[in-house]
């Protein structure tokens, strides 16, 4: 099979419970949602929003590299939208994953100076589309048949697209030793752990209606397959923002996903960032919650390929 993806690039984990974990990232193209009402004034009301990615010149672009980071709407809709459909990587699952190799520091997930440990991070665009969920069942498949698996795999989802039979036998069967020797059978306890990072998107904030983009059965279905996750959601600071938090948290919980709660305040930019994180913070505190900022968007500025 070809795998059509937006980029890979080697960077920290910039959100949640990982933040700064040297991770390998697969960024696969196409998405079911597209959260235009981010950063807009008025995140519910389309007439309003600005839409950069719909207007922006890009007869001179060639790689995704060259691309500004959208301040308004998705900051990712390059792995979406069809204009950017030219930029698309298309490679053999070989090709692809010769590719990654050729990212590690060492060429190993686990470094050969430090002895610790990347992750590797499958994120989009969707990576729960159909598609995707066949490419990363490939993709690992084939970093086991050359000897070398993180250790941590983390699918970055926005928890809308139920998890497929091959996916769930790649988690249901994919085991490494200790020494990363590739597939073995029996040691589960110390096998890879497939970590859940998913982004549920709020009307208030993203634009996308709740019944479509809150799935709390779907994601239940991923903490079935492996109960290790994180819900994070992207609040403004309006009251509005942190009803919809509360009641699709309880939600969550009502259907038995009981993963931490994150939260981050929206911004594209760190300028973004900045009007208003301090004061989500510790709202997200007093609330019980967990608050991450988005590292990454502090140390690169959100770059593509960062």
């Amino acid at each position: 099979m070809n795998l059509k993806y937006s980029e890979t690039f080697y960077s920290p984990q910039g959100e949640g419970a990982y933040v700064g974990i040297p991770s390998l990232w697969i960024r696969f193209f196409l998405c079911n949602l597209q959260c235009n009402g981010f950063g807009q004034d008025e995140p519910t009301k389309p007439e309003t929003w600005e839409l950069p990615y719909e207007t922006i010149d890009i007869s001179e672009i060639k790689v995704v590299e060259e691309l500004p980071v959208f301040d308004k709407g998705c900051d990712s809709s390059y792995t979406w939208a069809k204009k950017y459909k030219h930029l698309i990587t298309d490679r053999t699952v070989d090709e692809a994953v010769d590719e990654l190799t050729a990212l590690l520091p060492t060429g190993t997930f686990k470094h050969a100076t430090s002895g610790q440990s990347a992750d590797m991070v499958f994120t989009g665009g969707e990576p729960m589309l159909k598609t995707a969920q066949l490419s990363m069942v490939a993709i690992m498949r084939e970093f086991a048949k050359r000897g070398d698996c993180p250790q941590r795999v983390t699918v970055e989802t926005n928890g809308t697209k139920p998890i497929n039979e091959d996916l769930q036998g790649l988690i249901d069967d994919m085991y490494i030793s200790s020494e990363y020797g590739g597939l073995i059978e029996d040691a589960k306890s110390d096998g890879i752990e497939w970590y859940w990072s998913v982004s549920p998107k709020l009307w208030t904030t993203a634009g996308e209606v709740s019944k479509r983009a809150i799935r709390p059965d779907v994601v239940k279905g991923y903490a079935n397959a492996s109960d290790a996750g994180q819900l994070k959601f992207v609040v403004n600071g309006s009251q509005e923002s942190w009803d919809e938090v509360e009641e699709h948290v309880k939600a969550f919980r009502e259907a038995g996903v009981t993963w931490p709660v994150w939260i981050m305040g929206v911004g594209g930019t760190v300028e973004g960032l900045k009007m208003t994180e301090a004061i989500i913070a510790d709202e997200a505190i007093q609330r019980g919650y967990y608050y991450t900022s988005r590292v990454h968007a502090h140390i690169y500025g959100n770059a593509i390929g960062k």
